[in-house]
């Protein structure tokens, strides 16, 4: 069954669409051919002008609604196909009956090429079976519509018998070419909506990988800023592992692990405050002096904006005991109305922001959680003056 449904966005819906729309223009071509009738006063030839005029006009107004309903709905129903079927094999009937012989099957027969709209739009929109029946039957009717003025009158046979032969095998040859053309223009329908569903599958299966990567650098940043610059420290004979602070620090660490393993690691409201001055005294635990200050900090901050300003803040602290060849830095966190700014300032060797290339540390931290966040930031750096780094972030 040839499915006329056209809901939906994709592909085939929009091929439903536009099937419809281009039976209603060709319909609305098909019954123009009246207009000649009208316009050169070939109502001469029909033995009742009012009978076939309202013939006409009764077939407009139904195409009207029938497309109109169809547009609206954006489907076609095998009902209203079928009744549009019946109402052309009526007119098939009738309409020559009201004309002369001499229009019998000559051009002011206006009905053969609405008929032929009728077949057309069956054999596109339901199903195939039925559609052939309906068909024939259409083309039956105007064979009994014309047969009395073909054979039953003394108008030259040959030419009559030439024109309904003509008429028949267009009403047949339509019906095959539109059946023909829809079924291809669906077949290339369904094969772009499976290529994009491809494709969006492909996108959602990137993107998890994406998240899956940027979850496991996340992790690795958390890890790099905490446990691992501590073992490193302790490693390298920089930190005595028996001093009570640095026992203290492995523990907070431990917690820390235990917590990122658990999925409890997040930064709860209220913590933001406790959780930057816990920073400060990793770092100095470390061997890095902090001058810190806060002032007037929101007591509460969203989880993902607090996790971005402490890993920040982790990570600037970090460039300066590892790049900047000093032992002391100076923090401010601020509160500016809802938002806040974290300055780390040091005054050590300094470098160039613009030859700083991708890779992690100081700049690929900034840009990827705070700018992401929403923040903004600005690194302030050269050779032999030190490194300013002000991140604010405002709701």
């Amino acid at each position: 069954m040839q499915s006329s449904a056209t809901t939906g966005n994709g592909a085939q819906a929009r091929a439903e669409l536009l099937l419809i729309q281009a039976s209603g223009a060709l319909r609305a071509l098909q019954l123009s051919v009246g207009l000649p009738v009208l316009l050169s006063g070939g109502l001469d030839d029909f033995r009742s002008i009012t009978a076939v005029v309202g013939s006409h006009l009764s077939a407009v107004v139904w195409s009207t609604v029938l497309f109109t309903v169809m547009l609206r709905r954006r489907r076609v129903t095998l009902e209203w196909v079928l009744v549009d079927l019946a109402l052309a094999a009526i007119w098939l009937i009738a309409v020559p009956q009201m004309c002369v012989t001499s229009c019998a099957s000559g051009w002011q027969l206006w009905v053969v090429p609405s008929a032929m709209g009728s077949i057309i739009l069956a054999m596109i929109f339901i199903p195939f079976g039925i559609a052939v029946v309906g068909t024939l039957a259409v083309a039956g009717a105007y064979v009994l519509g014309i047969w009395e003025h073909v054979v039953r009158t003394r108008a030259p046979a040959p030419d009559a018998l030439g024109s309904v032969a003509v008429n028949v095998f267009f009403m047949l040859g339509f019906a095959l070419l539109s059946w023909v053309c829809a079924r291809m223009l669906r077949a290339s329908a369904r094969q772009v909506d499976l290529a994009t569903a491809d494709a969006i599958e492909a996108r959602a299966r990137e993107a998890t990988a994406r998240a899956r990567y940027d979850e496991r650098t996340r992790q690795y940043d958390v890890l790099h800023h905490t446990v691992l610059s501590t073992l490193s420290k302790i490693a390298r004979g920089g930190l005595d592992h028996r001093a009570d602070e640095v026992r203290a620090l492995c523990t907070r660490d431990a917690d820390f692990l235990r917590g990122l393993m658990s999925g409890a690691a997040d930064i709860g409201p209220g913590d933001f405050v406790g959780a930057l001055a816990g920073v400060v005294r990793d770092k100095q635990a470390l061997g890095l002096r902090v001058n810190s200050q806060f002032h007037a900090l929101p007591t509460e901050l969203p989880p993902a904006v607090a996790a971005m300003l402490l890993g920040a803040t982790r990570e600037a602290l970090n460039n300066v005991a590892k790049h900047a060849e000093v032992d002391e830095a100076w923090l401010t966190a601020v509160g500016e109305g809802d938002g806040v700014r974290v300055v780390v300032v040091d005054r050590g060797v300094g470098f160039e922001p613009e030859a700083v290339t991708g890779g992690r540390g100081l700049i690929r931290e900034l840009r990827h959680r705070v700018i992401e966040t929403g923040g903004t930031v600005d690194v302030t750096s050269s050779p032999g003056h030190g490194t300013v780094v002000e991140v604010l972030w405002t709701p």
